[in-house]
């Protein structure tokens, strides 16, 4: 797939003001793999900024929200279905020896060649001009696209920007590609620069890399690179803790297997979801903490594992700010919480209730796929005959409407206060009370039946 002119409608604007464009990075990257590409990465040479701001506003809405680095965001007026972010070439300056002391100039003079000398990996360093329909490749990035390589377009480029350590990390998981070696060395070297990066933009590569088909890959570059104790402590700890189940295998091995089924198992139902994924890397981080040996059972145990690694997901998904992508913390902890349940489709109503009610009805479906994801990284990763007919289980009870909340409860607040209850915490132990009854025996949820419940147990003359 290559780019054409009907593809840039600010194209006739540009070039007729003596300036050019040449489409870059990832839009580049993503084309020659075949894939659709969405939103465009365009440089522009020759061209001033506030000139070219003028110009693209003949034909679109013009966003100036990095104008300060040289980077305008446009839609076309007639159809914006694609966004547009258009920059000046830039250099990167030296201000001192350190990583952080580096400022950004652009320049519409300078050349696309130098722009390109200055990006993270070979493969984001190609542009295509426009006017006579080639490729600049000046690092041979097409060439290590087609070898799936992932190589470095200069040395320091992890020094530069310490955020590129984790932007290979997810390239090489999420393109298959491996690590030139040279650039596994500077990640290597630099690795302790990522604690310098804000947590804000170190979630956004880790997004990225659960998009993956096996994460697990990104994960074993972060290991062998020494990333993964300065991100990941809990997951590097994992490492060495064998699985009482299966032989030579540790924690680590088994939740990268169960990451990696999170991401794509059929049985599931819905994989890739990005908080059972994260459930899936954070549900056994307990496991190093609590590993005990019971001489009776003559084997490993992990007692309580579930809520120390609910304590050590809390920590970590606030800490690293997990909602800016869209992980839904409180799920994820319910879902890490409760992994630990007996998947047994012979449960009594009552108790397939009871768990449903524990868990919750939005989140019980989710548990389920952690716990299939959960057997595909463990002993007998195809006997999934129990959990699935568990789910089944479930799902014909939740389609007789049992009651589960108070909101559900024949009798409200209202109700309790015209019996002569007053507002307060007491309504509130009253209706725990009753939902507790009738999860046990739905039967129960009619007006009389609660009236004559409360009654029984809070009799007006002692509360």
């Amino acid at each position: 797939m290559t780019f054409t002119p009907s593809q840039f409608p600010f194209l006739n604007d540009v070039t007729s003001a003596g300036g050019k464009i040449y489409p870059v990075g990832g839009s580049v990257r993503d084309s020659l793999l075949g894939k659709t590409v969405k939103d465009y990465d365009i440089l522009v040479e020759k061209i001033p900024l506030e000139t070219l701001i003028t110009l693209l506003k003949k034909t679109g809405h013009v966003n100036v929200v990095g104008k300060s680095f040289g980077v305008i965001k446009y839609k076309n007026k007639k159809d914006d279905t694609h966004e547009y972010d258009l920059s000046l070439p830039r250099k990167e300056i030296s201000t001192g020896s350190g990583h952080k002391d580096f400022a950004v100039e652009f320049d519409h003079n300078l050349s696309v060649t130098d722009d390109l000398g200055r990006r993270d990996f070979t493969i984001n360093a190609i542009a295509f001009d426009v006017s006579n329909n080639t490729y600049i490749d000046p690092f041979g990035g097409i060439k290590d696209l087609n070898n799936k390589i992932l190589r470095q377009v200069f040395e320091n480029t992890f020094v530069e920007d310490p955020l590129r350590l984790m932007r290979a990390v997810q390239f090489s998981a999420r393109l298959n590609m491996a690590l030139d070696p040279k650039t596994k060395e500077g990640m290597i070297k630099n690795a302790k620069l990522i604690n310098t990066v804000s947590k804000e933009r170190i979630i956004l590569e880790i997004g990225k890399l659960f998009t993956a088909d096996k994460p697990s890959l990104g994960f074993d570059i972060m290991r062998e690179t020494g990333i993964l104790p300065l991100i990941f402590p809990f997951v590097h700890d994992m490492i060495g803790v064998l699985q009482p189940m299966k032989k030579n295998e540790d924690v680590y091995q088994h939740t990268m297997k169960v990451l990696d089924a999170s991401r794509h198992a059929t049985e599931m139902e819905k994989p890739g979801d990005l908080d059972i994924m994260f459930a899936a890397l954070l549900h056994d981080t307990g496991k190093p903490a609590t590993k005990g040996f019971s001489e009776e059972k003559q084997k490993t145990t992990f007692y309580n594992h579930h809520n120390v690694s609910r304590r050590i997901a809390k920590n970590w998904l606030n800490t690293y700010k997990a909602t800016t992508i869209g992980v839904d913390i409180g799920k994820v902890l319910n879902l890490v919480g409760n992994h630990m349940f007996e998947a047994k489709s012979f449960y009594s109503d009552k108790a397939i209730r009871r768990f449903v009610s524990k868990v919750g009805i939005g989140h019980i479906y989710d548990l389920i796929d952690l716990r299939i994801a959960d057997k595909k990284g463990g002993k007998f990763p195809n006997s999934m005959k129990g959990i699935m007919n568990l789910r089944v289980r479930i799902r014909e009870e939740l389609a007789k409407l049992p009651p589960f909340t108070a909101k559900d409860l024949a009798v409200n607040g209202h109700d309790l206060m015209a019996m002569g209850y007053e507002a307060g915490p007491l309504l509130g132990i009253i209706q725990k009370l009753l939902v507790e009854k009738v999860i046990d025996d739905p039967s129960l949820n009619t007006k009389e039946n609660l009236d004559t419940l409360i009654k029984e147990n809070f009799p007006k003359d002692k509360v």
